[in-house]
């Protein structure tokens, strides 16, 4: 899924495994995106945390912004896209 300033990011945890992960996607996709990453369950619940400003785009999209000390970040297109 593209980047999309206007689209919020969503915090779930995991009651399968406890993995906490973070999703952006509009309200309506919501519970259809919310897969845990570690183990593919479903059975998450959202957790309600912190408010964050200017998050990072390597933490959206992690390994399609690469950046290595002393160097401009990379843009590496994700697979098919």
């Amino acid at each position: 899924m593209p980047y999309n300033p206007v689209m919020p990011l969503y915090e779930f945890m995991c009651a399968s495994c406890g993995e906490r992960f973070e999703i952006i996607s509009s309200d309506a996709e919501r519970d259809e995106n919310a897969v845990c990453p570690s183990c593919g369950g479903r059975d998450v619940s959202q957790v309600f945390g912190g408010f964050t400003v200017g998050i990072s785009r390597a933490r959206i999209n992690p390994g399609v912004f690469e950046h290595k000390k002393g160097k401009p970040t990379e843009y590496k297109p994700p697979a098919g896209g």
